[in-house]
Order: structure tokens, then sequence, then C-alpha cells
């Protein structure tokens, strides 16, 4: 009985490791697509009224073509993180959409294996387009049937709803808006140890996306430069802001200081500026000092105490002893006398 359920139990794990392999081997094969882009993004001038191009390609560097269909949507950046989210056609278009100006050589291709497609992509600007920022996505979908291989079987490729994108952005030449705030410039009062962990987020309400520039200052209270830290260039969109958490400062630090962020954007190079104040103590490495500073001083007065007030009072009596002594002897003059 013993033997058939330890051989009952082997052919469940054999079974469960097997299954696992399958689930593992599909999930690899449908998901992990080996699919490149180039550029992952690009920046381009336009001109109102004239026409423009772009060029995004695809690579397969997989050894099965793969089909799917290519398309050009407008994106938004959405959160502190600065996610792009592309805009199904269904959504209403923002100021910044230009999907509709692109038109792309082809709805749907296939990439054969280790090979590429080039799209050239066309760009027809109307006359009307306000200057500014638009920021189109042309992403290449996998999906449908892929082409039959040299040995003449067909590989599914069906189910796959990852897409493969290139952002553009565009710029309309013309007089912009450039206007972007700190929104938020946060610290804790105060810090028993550093570095000093400084959060900010930038906003930008201008026409244009920004890629500020700039450093955050640690300062004592006498003005002398402790540390600072260059902040992290990264594209802010319009009507979107990013966040920043940096730590600056090392761990042994003492009093209030003075952390400023000084940073630059635009063409223009106009200025953001922003402080506030920490304080840094370690109290309880103080604690510690003061309390054995204390033992130090007890035991100090103790050992004091004991060893120079007592040899005080000995060598007062000592003398008293002595005076005795001398007074005797008188007495015992005057008697002989």
């Amino acid at each position: 009985m013993k033997h058939i359920t330890y051989n009952i139990k082997k052919i469940l794990v054999i079974l469960f490791c097997v299954t696992s392999y399958m689930l593992d081997v599909t999930y690899v094969s449908a998901q992990a697509l080996p699919l490149q882009v180039a550029p992952t993004r690009q920046e381009i001038t336009v001109n109102p009224g004239e026409q423009s191009g772009a060029t995004v390609k695809f690579f397969n560097l997989g050894d099965q073509p793969i089909t799917g269909i290519i398309n050009a949507v407008d994106f938004v950046v959405e959160g502190p993180e600065g996610k792009p989210r592309l805009l199904d056609s269904t959504e209403a278009p923002t100021k910044y959409a230009a999907s509709n100006w692109f038109d792309l050589p082809y709805e749907r291709i296939s990439i054969a294996a280790n090979d590429k497609v080039t799209a050239q992509i066309r760009i027809n600007v109307p006359s009307n387009a306000n200057p500014g920022g638009r920021y189109v996505a042309v992403y290449f979908e996998p999906g449908g049937e892929i082409p039959k291989s040299e040995g003449g079987q067909r590989q599914a490729g069906t189910a796959i709803s990852s897409r493969l994108a290139s952002l553009v952005y565009l710029k309309v030449a013309g007089p912009i808006t450039e206007n972007a705030f700190i929104s938020k410039f946060l610290s804790d009062g105060f810090f028993e140890y550093g570095p000093v962990n400084i959060s900010a987020e930038i906003l930008n309400r201008g026409d244009y996306h920004i890629r500020p520039k700039g450093v955050v200052m640690l300062t004592n209270m006498f003005g002398g430069l402790i540390a600072q830290e260059k902040l992290k260039e990264q594209n802010i969109f319009p009507d979107s802001s990013r966040s920043y958490n940096l730590s600056i400062g090392k761990k042994w630090l003492a009093g209030r200081y003075k952390v400023e962020l000084n940073s630059s954007y635009g063409d223009s190079g106009r200025v953001l500026n922003k402080i506030l104040y920490v304080w840094v103590f370690p109290w309880r490495v103080a604690l510690i000092i003061m309390l054995a500073l204390l033992l130090l001083f007890l035991l100090g007065r103790n050992i004091y105490n004991k060893i120079i007030v007592k040899e005080a009072l000995l060598e007062k009596e000592l003398e008293e002893e002595k005076e005795e002594i001398e007074k005797l002897r008188e007495t015992l003059r005057k008697r002989k006398d």
C-alpha cells in the first residue's frame, strides 16, 4: 500500500513539472516576441502648411516571420512618473494631437525572420496649425496569422496585444508659451541622520515639452556648501508633471540646513527656484554621549571624594595631632620649670 502511494505521488510530481514547463513555453512563445524599434523617439520641427517626414524601422530578431498592423495614434503622458498612454480613436482628441497628419505607407506588414521593415511616413501639417507640441506614437502590433514558413507549416501568432511604439515629438514652429513651476518641494522637517531626503515635482503649463536642468544644494547655517546633487534630466510634457526623489548629504550632520533647488528650462532659459529648511541632529548618539559624560562625572566625583577628600581629612587630622603634641610638650616644659 505504501509503495502504491509513493508511486502515485511520484506521478503527480512529474505531471506538475511537465504542465508547468508547457505553460511557461506557451507564455514565452506568445508574449516575448523578439521585436525592436528605432528610433524609440524623435523630435521634428515642422512649419504650418508644409510637408515633412519621419522614418521608423521595426526589427524582427527572431527566427520566425511576424505579421501585424502599423498605425499612428496620439498619446498623452500621465502621472508624475511620465508614463505615456496611447489614445484610442474613440477618445476625444487633445490640442496636442496630430495623428491625422500622418500618412503611413502600409496598414499591415510582415517582418521576415532576422529582418526589418522601414516605414517612410509623410507628415502633412495644416496651414492653420497652432505653434507648440504635438505628440504621436507610430506602433506595430503583432497579430493575425503568420505566413507559412519554408517547411510549409503554419505558426500561430494570434492573441498578441502588446504594441511596439516609436514616439514622435512634433514642434510646430512659431511663438509658444513656456511656463513651468515647482508644484512640490518637500522634506521632513527633522532628520536624526543624513542624507536628507527630498521630494520635488515640476509642472509644465507651456505649449511644448521641456527638459529641466539643475541642481539641488545643501548648505549649513553659515552658508557653506555641504553637498549638491544633479537633477535628473527628463522630459515633462505639456499639462503634466514629473516627480524627483533625491537624497543629499552625508550621514553625520548636525544643525539647521538649507535645501535649494535651482533649475532652468526652455529655449529662453527660464529659471526655477525653491528653498526649504531642515534640522538634522543625531539625538540618540548625543544622548549616549551625554549619559557617558554624566557617568564619567559621577565616577570622577566619587573618586575625588574617596581619594582627594579623604587625603585632605587625613592631613587635617595629622595637623590636629601635631598641635596636640605641641601643646603637651609646652605643658611638660612648664611643669619642669
